[in-house]
């Protein structure tokens, strides 16, 4: 069984560009290496072979927008995140990126960097590899210090995001000023997006999502709560777009998250409405926070929905409920019906709640129950006698659908 061989073993003391220009040398192809954030840290010399992407990564010190855009797009950097061995990746001339092969720098479940060899000179085969795997874990002890530094600013980032969501600055100047010196560049509008899951590692889970997307996060218990923002100024259609960029991510990453939960266990989100001013966050908090209560209570009626807005009059449940209990207010009706399918072992509120769940129509209502239209009308007609109410009113069935909804809530909590 062959051994192989210690590439690196004379360069235990080299820094991070004498390491760049010794992988460069044994690959002898061009080499960057990058942060966890894609922000060039050192290159080896390249003469006349550097692509466009390379580049421009050299001269912004940060690989383009557009090329880490495709990168995501096209799962490069989910396999990246998910693998020890390097990832090759095929040209993609639209963007300015030639042949690669990269690896991620990495420490336990942490990614510290990336290594990115350019296959320009010659192909890279299967025993640069080994190089690859040998050069990312003689890279590790010399971006340590630099992640040290780097978790340390995103811990401060983070105790920021929850001093806003909590309500304690209420200045939109001071939020400003402390958000530049924190170097967190907030969206021109926003909004709080929340999801829960008991069991997960959501955070981990949701890394590769989190990152193409630059979200802002901070974990709670079982809770991600994230900050979703557009900076775009000037757009009429701000508030949709914004919606549609909630919408998608809770798209990608939800039926992702339900993979790994633990069966049995539910996972929910929500989010609340969009705001432009931080001093208004803690609304956008409370909305999701209110949203997601509402999909934990109904989740059967709120099937699909996500967003405060959406909510309907499942908005005003919870209150209506604690005004009545204030009030002292039992529906004597409600009561009645209960009373009659207990002494005849019917089913006429769950006839009444479907009936005001389809909106009246009584087709609808009768495929739901798995009867037919003419016992639907039977029955309507007795809980009309029974209960003296008229369907046919508009305001006594708004306030029946109110009240069916509030009863459940007794059930729920």
């Amino acid at each position: 069984m062959s051994v192989e061989p210690n590439y690196f073993q004379q360069y235990q003391h080299a820094d991070i560009d004498e390491l760049a220009d010794v992988i460069g040398e044994l690959l002898q192809n061009p080499i960057t290496v990058e942060d966890a954030d894609h922000k060039l840290i050192a290159y080896s010399s390249h003469g006349d072979s550097t692509d466009q992407a390379r580049w421009s990564t050299i001269m912004g010190r940060r690989v383009p927008e557009k090329v880490l855009t495709r990168l995501w797009k096209d799962g490069v950097f989910q396999e990246l995140l998910t693998r020890d061995d390097p990832v090759h990746i095929p040209a993609k001339d639209e963007v300015g990126l030639g042949k690669r092969v990269a690896i991620a720098i990495r420490r336990g479940s942490d990614v510290l960097g990336y290594i990115w060899a350019q296959e320009v000179n010659r192909p890279i085969t299967p025993e640069d590899d080994e190089i690859l795997r040998q050069a990312a874990r003689v890279a590790v002890s010399r971006l340590m210090q630099r992640q040290g530094k780097r978790k340390a600013e995103e811990q401060r980032r983070k105790e920021f995001l929850w001093e806003l969501l909590l309500g304690n600055h209420k200045s939109e100047s001071a939020i400003r000023q402390k958000a530049d010196s924190l170097q967190m560049q907030l969206p021109t509008s926003y909004l709080i997006c929340i999801i829960e899951a008991a069991g997960a590692r959501l955070d981990q889970y949701l890394y590769p999502l989190l990152m193409r997307d630059k979200l802002l996060w901070v974990v709670d218990g079982s809770q991600i709560i994230l900050l979703i923002g557009l900076s775009e100024d000037g757009k009429k259609d701000v508030r949709e777009v914004l919606i549609r960029k909630v919408e998608q991510f809770l798209a990608d990453s939800l039926g992702k998250l339900e993979a790994h939960v633990t069966e049995g266990r539910q996972v929910v989100a929500g989010y609340g409405l969009g705001y432009r001013t931080y001093s208004e966050i803690v609304k956008s908090y409370r909305e999701a926070l209110h949203a997601l209560k509402i999909k934990k209570l109904f989740p059967k009626e709120n099937e699909g929905v996500y967003g405060y807005h959406e909510l309907g009059i499942y908005r005003y449940l919870l209150q209506l409920k604690q005004w009545e209990a204030e009030q002292g207010y039992e529906n004597e009706r409600l009561e009645k019906l209960r009373q009659y399918d207990r002494d005849n072992q019917t089913a006429m509120l769950e006839t009444l709640e479907t009936f005001l769940d389809a909106a009246g129509k009584v087709n609808v209502t009768a495929q739901r129950l798995h009867i037919h239209i003419n016992t639907l009308s039977y029955r309507l007609r007795r809980i009309e006698e029974i209960m003296r109410v008229d369907l046919e009113n508009m305001n006594q069935r708004a306030a029946l659908y109110l009240e069916l909804k509030m009863a459940k809530l007794d059930q729920e909590q």
